[in-house]
């Protein structure tokens, strides 16, 4: 298991008067315990798991809440996912922007945010394993998988839902620190950034169906057949089931081994229809040509996190989803 610490700082009116909504406070902290699961499950796959602990002792009039963010490996999945480095907790918080990046990370999901403030990119280019980003007469390069984060809708609700106090008069920023320095602030004239509208691929209006070939990154896997497995395209989410008979029997023998974060070029046959009265895609994969391994990734951490944490007598307690 890997683990960092960082602390949540609220500033404001709120703060000098020792008042704040109990609620609004407690979904804050609520929503960026659903960023950091949310990106280690994009980033690590199923076979992670993550957590984030409050410590449950707050100094009276602060307002500052220090969390443990956790990551390790499930057990019974190390046999099944193989030849992957997964980032550690200390690496998905970079990756995300809570804590400050260093030359080998690039920029994080919240600096891309910061940096389109609000606006939808005007044209996106995927490079090997990084994506140019085009707005206005600038542009800026990410890591495919920071690009994934910035599409995902999850992440996108839980963001408004971490910075929900800036809406409200009595606070006025929320920082990150770490080991007592500031690592990054969300300022009240940001809060509209992160209330954008989730990113939409554009598609092709006519068509109701079809085939074409497509490369698949795996985020979510699962080697019962019959089950969705869920893939990201160009910063969109693809759900679909595997029907390649041939691929499954390798599967099955351990001719292939792959893991969350591979790709697979297939065949894809997409159909829309109505349900509910609302258009629904469905997607099944004819034939997976090829598995393309994910290149290694460097550590984002220098190492740190897999030290012994010394023990400490503050209690937690685990954020949940109601």
């Amino acid at each position: 298991m890997s683990s960092t610490e960082i602390q949540l700082v609220f500033e404001g009116s709120a703060v000098q008067s020792g008042m704040i909504d109990a609620r609004m406070f407690a979904e804050s902290l609520a929503g960026c315990s659903e960023i950091f699961r949310r990106t280690n499950e994009i980033a690590n796959g199923e076979a992670s798991e993550a957590a984030v602990l409050v410590e449950s002792e707050f100094k009276a009039g602060s307002f500052i809440a220090g969390l443990q963010l956790e990551q390790h490996v499930i057990e019974t999945a190390k046999n099944l996912i193989t030849h992957h480095e997964f980032l550690t907790a200390g690496g998905l918080a970079a990756l995300i922007g809570f804590i400050k990046k260093s030359d080998s990370i690039g920029e994080s999901l919240i600096d891309l945010w910061k940096w389109l403030k609000g606006k939808k990119p005007e044209r996106v280019t995927q490079v090997g394993n990084n994506t140019e980003i085009t707005l206005g007469p600038s542009k800026k390069t990410v890591s495919n998988v920071v690009y994934n984060l910035y599409g995902d809708s999850a992440i996108r609700a839980a963001f408004g839902q971490a910075t929900e106090p800036l809406r409200q008069s009595a606070i006025d920023r929320i920082s990150v620190k770490q080991d007592g320095t500031e690592q990054v602030a969300f300022e009240k004239d940001e809060a509209p950034i992160f209330e954008a509208e989730p990113l939409q691929l554009e598609g092709d209006a006519s068509p109701t169906e079809g085939e074409r070939d497509a490369v698949l990154i795996v985020s979510k896997l699962s080697f019962k057949e019959g089950s969705t497995w869920t893939f990201f395209e160009q910063g969109g989410t693809v759900v679909a089931k595997i029907e390649d008979k041939e691929f499954w029997q390798k599967v099955h023998q351990h001719v292939v081994t792959f893991g969350e974060g591979d790709s697979l070029k297939v065949r894809l046959q997409w159909k829309v229809f109505e349900k509910n009265a609302k258009l629904v895609q469905k997607n099944n994969i004819l034939r997976v040509y090829q598995v393309l391994e994910r290149p290694k990734q460097m550590r984002l951490d220098g190492g740190k996190d897999d030290e012994v944490m010394p023990d400490r007598p503050i209690r937690k307690f685990r954020l949940k989803d109601e």
